[in-house]
């Protein structure tokens, strides 16, 4: 198996830059360069009995070198785990990509009820994780402030912003806490302590482990319907209590009082933060049964083998 990444670590702080036009130079030379590797990967197709793309082949062309390597090679596949047709520079190559690939592999129903439109030949696998690298929480006694957490892409700090009311709330009713942020960068709200931990795969179990309780605020939109909920299952992997917002897969894989809270409105945020907060025992029942519902069901362990076999059979 070969594996070849696009874009590495280099992009993520091209894009972090704070000056814009020196962040656009930046993007447009290092997407070049990567341009030229890409084009050298595709080349190399035909040495495999099999070749996955993740989305697309590089996301500032057309189909052109997709169609290139299914010439050279028609045993194509399509991965997407985001509703990546919604956006303008996207909505009308995806559709393409579908039609044009062997097999596609979605991450939730949502994106199989769109690329269903495009190609009969499209199976669902959920994202999972490897519970191996996740060590479950053993003590749920809150220090002197709790800590709730997140951890994400940068673009998705909004998310969080929104429920800066009710983070103000719930001061009047806890105690002390703080938000803790793992991201590219931090995130301010007046008048709430947040923590800032640069993300780092190394550390990133670790640092999820710290939180009291881990949170997935989402918008009810198209866009949100089409996310696959890694980061719920990330802090399930861990033990860690969860409160997400009940959209796409949140649904799924949170059964609302059971292994978890799914919040709608910032009412029920504030209700079900604070029911976490004061109560011990409802926070280990949640951790635990949330480890159980991963290892159940959303386990690399579980999903690796279906996906290998998947990918023997279209072999």
């Amino acid at each position: 198996m070969t594996i070849a990444p696009l874009f590495k670590e280099g992009w993520f702080r091209i894009i972090d830059l704070r000056q814009r036009p020196l962040r656009a130079i930046a993007k447009g030379l290092y997407a070049l360069m990567r341009l030229f590797v890409r084009i050298k990967d595709i080349l190399k197709v035909a040495n495999y009995d099999l070749y996955v793309f993740e989305h697309q082949a590089f996301p500032y062309f057309p189909v052109f070198l997709e169609k290139l390597a299914k010439r050279i090679n028609p045993s194509m596949l399509l991965e997407f785990d985001d509703a990546i047709f919604l956006t303008p520079l996207h909505g009308r190559k995806i559709p393409k990509l579908i039609a044009m690939s062997r097999h596609v592999i979605v991450g939730n129903n949502y994106l199989k009820d769109y690329a269903m439109k495009f190609n009969s030949h499209v199976s669902v696998i959920p994202t999972v994780v490897d519970t191996e690298r996740y060590r479950t929480k053993q003590d749920y006694r809150t220090r002197r402030e709790v800590n709730i957490g997140w951890v994400g892409l940068a673009y998705n700090l909004p998310y969080v912003q929104r429920l800066e009311g009710t983070f103000h709330k719930l001061m009047a009713e806890v105690d002390d806490f703080i938000i803790t942020v793992i991201c590219s960068k931090g995130l301010k709200m007046d008048g709430v302590q947040t923590v800032f931990k640069p993300w780092n795969y190394d550390d990133e179990a670790k640092d999820i482990g710290t939180f009291d309780i881990g949170i997935m605020p989402l918008s009810d939109d198209e866009w949100a319907k089409g996310k696959c909920g890694l980061k719920v299952l990330q802090y399930m992997a861990c033990g860690v209590p969860v409160v997400a917002s009940p959209v796409g897969v949140n649904q799924d894989i949170i059964k609302d009082g059971k292994n978890g809270f799914l919040a709608s409105s910032y009412t029920e945020w504030l209700e079900k933060l604070i029911l976490l907060v004061q109560n011990e025992e409802l926070r280990r029942k949640f951790g635990r049964k949330g480890r159980e519902t991963v290892e159940d069901r959303y386990s690399l362990k579980l999903w690796g083998p279906k996906v290998a076999s998947l990918y023997k059979n279209l072999i």
